[in-house]
C-alpha cells in the first residue's frame, strides 16, 4: 500500500486519506436501529427544537387518526422538554413541562413529568431514529409497546 500512496500526487493523497477517514468514522456512527448511519450534527443538536407527532402506534397498530389533536414536543438545551396537545373532550389545549436526558450512550431518552400525586414520573424511551428532521421513539411495558414518529417543525 505504501507504494500506491507514494505514487499519488499530494492532492490525490489528501483526498485518499480524507475518504479513508470518512469511511472509518461512518462505520462506527450508526447508533440507532433505523439510522442515520452518519451525521455531522451531535445527537443533542439534532434533538433540540420543536417536533410534531406524525405517527404513533400502540402494540404495532397505528393510532394516528387521533393526531388531529396536535401533539407537539419541544426539547431545550437546558434539559427541559415541553409537551402539548388538545384535550379530545373539551377542546382545551393542555401544556406540560418536564425534563429530558440521554441515557445508555445516548441510545435512550428519559422523559420526566411532575405528577401532583406521585412527584416526578419518568419514562424511558429507546431512540430508533434521530436526524435533524425525524425522531422515532419506542417504549415498552408489560403488554404495551408504544412508538412515536416525530417530525421537526
Amino acid at each position: 500500500m505504501s507504494g500506491y500512496l507514494s505514487s499519488l500526487s499530494w492532492n490525490q493523497g489528501k483526498r485518499f486519506v480524507f475518504l479513508l477517514l470518512v469511511l472509518l468514522l461512518s462505520a462506527g456512527c450508526g447508533k440507532y436501529e433505523d439510522g442515520p448511519e452518519f451525521s455531522f450534527r451531535s445527537k443533542k443538536n439534532r434533538l433540540f427544537g420543536y417536533w410534531d407527532m406524525e405517527k404513533w402506534m400502540l402494540n404495532d397498530v397505528e393510532q394516528s387518526a387521533q393526531l388531529k389533536y396536535q401533539h407537539k414536543f419541544g426539547f431545550a438545551k437546558d434539559g427541559t422538554y415541553y409537551y402539548s396537545f388538545v384535550d379530545t373532550l373539551s377542546g382545551t389545549p393542555l401544556d406540560f413541562t418536564g425534563t429530558w436526558e440521554f441515557r445508555q450512550h445516548k441510545e435512550q431518552l428519559v422523559l420526566g413529568l411532575a405528577d401532583p400525586m406521585n412527584g416526578m414520573e419518568y419514562e424511558v424511551w429507546t431512540i430508533r431514529r434521530l436526524t435533524y428532521k425525524e425522531l422515532w421513539l419506542e417504549t415498552e411495558s408489560p403488554g404495551k409497546r408504544v412508538q412515536w414518529h416525530l417530525k421537526a417543525e
